[in-house]
This record gives C-alpha cells, structure tokens and sequence, in this order.
C-alpha cells in the first residue's frame, strides 16, 4: 500500500502500576504484581501486538521513577534517546518484538511520553495528570506525550472543543470499559446497563458451546456519541480517532471453560487494535515512526476478534496524482477506498463473511462500497467497513444465528478536504 505497511498497536492498558489492576493487588509489598505484570507481557506476545502504549494511572505511576514505568526486564532492549530511556522492547519466544511506551491516563491520556510531565517532581507531575487544561495539554506535550482523552463518550462537545483548540490530539471512539461497565452505558451510551450479560452464557459456562474469545460480541456495537462527538471535532480540526483496550484485569476474575479468566489481557488484547501504518519494513518500528504516524492519524480501529483486515486502503487523491493520506488535510477530488479482506491466518470456516463499506461526510453516510469516489464539495471523509460474520458460523455454539448480524469491522481516521 504505498510503501506503508500496518502495525498492530494498543492505546489504553494498564500495567501494575495502575492503582486499580490485578484485582486491586497491583503491588504486594510495594513491588509490581509480578504475576499479573507477567500475564500483560505474555499477552503482548500471544497477540502479536507492535506497539503497546500503555497508560497507567498517576496513583501509582507519577510516584516512579519514569525509567521504572516499563517494568523493564534484564532482556528487555532500551531505547533511549540522549541518554534517557523512552521505550523499551520484548522479544518474544517466538522472535516476534513488542515495544512498550509509557503514558498516563488521568484527566487527559499523554501517550508516549519520554519523561514524567514535571521531571524530578513527583507532586508537581501529579497535579498535571489530573488535570485538563490548557496548562496540562503543553506540558504533556513538552515531555513527548500525544495528548488524547479517554472515555469521549462521558465528555460534552463544547469541553472538547475547547481542549482541541489548546492543542488536544486525539479521542478515544471506543472504550472497552464503557461497553461493560452498567453506569457507563446507561448514562453516557443510553444503552441498557446489563443487557449484554444474559446472552453470554453459550460462550462463558462449563456446558456451552461457543469460543469463550467471541462473548465481545455481546457488547460490539457502535459508541454513537463518542463518535458524533469525533466527527464534529473535525470541523476545526484533525483529531485522531483510536480505540481504547483500557484492560486491567480487573473486572472478571471467574474461569471460563478454557480455563482463562474472563478478562485475562490475552482475550482483550485479542479483541481489536489500531493499525499503525509505518513505512514498510523488516526491522520492528522505532519510537520516532511510531509517535509521528500516531499523531498524523495514519491509522485505523481494527475489531480482530471478526478476523484481521488485510489489503485496506484508503486515500484522497488529486488529478496530478498527488496523495493526501488518512488523517491529513488536502485538495483533491477523488477518495480511494479497497475494501480489506480477512486474512489468512484468522480463524474461518468455508462461508464468506458479508462486508459493506460505508463512506461518511461530515458524519453523515454519503456513498457506499469501495472503488473510486468523485468529490464535489469540501468536508471531512471517513471508511466504515462493517461485516456479517458467516465465517465464524462453526464457533458461535448451536444457536448461530443469533450472532450473525452486522457488526463494526474497520473505521478509519478523517481526510479533511478543503
């Protein structure tokens, strides 16, 4: 695709350094859970994530050192720039490679920062991560962080507003939290709080008979207001749109018949990701090309556990051949959407997955399928692909039919066209 080649990324984890993960046993006698910090690790890895942006709550995280917040281990690679330590990488047993950045999420969410937001002021950094401000926004900024907000879908519009134009760069457009958790739905998605929890026993219990990994499909479903909020956004400026994992390990300490928790970082990590596109290459992404696609919104939300997209594109171009890719602002007036197909190692059956691709102006549909698109007025583009998912017939236990309808598959970030 160009020369871009997509790389797996987690926005929004947590490590034991989040005062309330593993259980709300995240230390055991002041020291990192070393199980649980384990299981994160280990997950990484069974999931092949890239780049895992982790965001650990400031109680603990701001009283650490900075260079403590990768839980570097002796094998661990450190990366560092002027001498300090930025990133750090895991080689996994199958030679595979995560890179681990550090953040916060607070009030707002710095992703990737390369120091705490008051260096060497544990009470100052602090009162920074708490707060949404103008004042927070830079100094996050100063320290290297991507300034995003969590949980978009509790925020109103004009507080928005008011932090992009003071230099915030990304929302969330889907929480994972928010999808499971009874207040979250029913007072900022309008969803019924526990309607999802009657209709997972055919993938939960001892007798059922669906992959216990499919249950997300219970609660994956669009978050309408989170992403009519990012959609106005776009109307004064670019802001990234990604999904948020937010896993702790927290929520569903109960077994499943495969014997993993409910939530176990594995099965959450599982369950989507954002796809970087970084320059094509065979060595794994550095923290520079990571950051500079983030923050160029050069990526896409990805809900894998329907099977991994492959051959995605999307792109305006120009009568010249001049490219604007997704997340910039450009001139042209032809958007180019290739609808992905699964790829080959995602669990299928035989039947064919029914896809539709849906082109949004302005947050409105305005063409449908993928090919070429001619443009006639300016306005801010976006790629839906949603899916039935027939291919997954054989897992979803003796009542299928019952889960193939259409869910969210692929969203893609903006082009604003002037």
């Amino acid at each position: 695709m160009r020369g871009w080649q997509p790389r797996r990324s987690i926005m929004h984890l947590h490590s034991p350094w989040s005062h309330d993960a593993c259980d709300g046993e995240p230390l055991l006698d002041g020291k990192p859970n070393q199980a649980c910090l384990q299981d994160l690790r280990d997950a990484l890895c069974a999931t092949s994530i890239d780049i895992a942006y982790l965001s650990d709550h400031p109680a603990h995280a701001a009283d650490q050192p900075f260079s403590a917040l990768f839980h570097a281990a002796e094998d661990d690679e450190q990366i560092e720039r002027e001498g300090a330590l930025i990133a750090t990488r895991i080689t996994c047993p199958d030679g595979h490679n995560v890179m681990w950045r550090a953040g916060i999420e607070d009030d707002l969410m710095p992703l990737g920062l390369e120091q705490h937001t008051a260096p060497g002021d544990p009470a100052e950094s602090f009162r920074l991560y708490g707060a949404a401000s103008p004042e927070s926004i830079q100094a996050h900024a100063r320290s290297g962080g991507f300034v995003s907000m969590a949980h978009t879908e509790g925020k109103d519009l004009e507080t928005l507003q008011a932090l992009v134009a003071s230099g915030l760069g990304g929302v969330e457009v889907f929480n994972l939290h928010a999808m499971f958790d009874p207040t979250k739905r029913s007072e900022d998605l309008g969803l019924h709080p526990t309607g999802w929890a009657s209709d997972i026993a055919t993938f939960t219990t001892k007798d059922g008979t669906a992959e216990p990994d499919l249950f997300f499909l219970a609660v994956l479903q669009d978050q309408t207001v989170s992403l009519e909020r990012w959609d106005k956004l776009q109307q004064s400026d670019s802001v990234v749109g990604f999904a948020g994992t937010d896993a702790h390990q927290n929520v569903l300490p109960m077994d499943f018949r495969d014997g993993e928790r409910g939530d176990s970082y594995r099965r959450m990590l599982r369950w989507f990701s954002n796809h970087i596109l970084i320059a094509a290459s065979d060595a794994p992404p550095s923290p520079e090309q990571a950051d500079e696609a983030l923050a160029a919104g050069r990526l896409y939300v990805a809900f894998e556990i329907l099977g991994t997209p492959s051959g995605l594109d999307f792109h305006l171009r120009d009568s010249d051949g001049t490219v604007t890719e997704m997340g910039a602002t450009g001139s042209g007036d032809t958007i180019v959407a290739t609808c992905p197909s699964i790829s080959a190692a995602s669990p299928k059956n035989t039947d064919q997955p029914e896809i539709k691709a849906t082109l949004y102006k302005d947050g409105i549909a305005w063409a449908e399928g993928c090919g070429e698109h001619y443009l006639t007025e300016p306005g801010s583009y976006r790629l839906r692909v949603d899916m039935i998912p027939h291919h997954l017939r054989d897992f979803l236990g003796t009542t299928p039919n019952e889960w193939l309808h259409s869910y969210p598959w692929v969203l893609t970030n903006h082009i604003r066209v002037l």
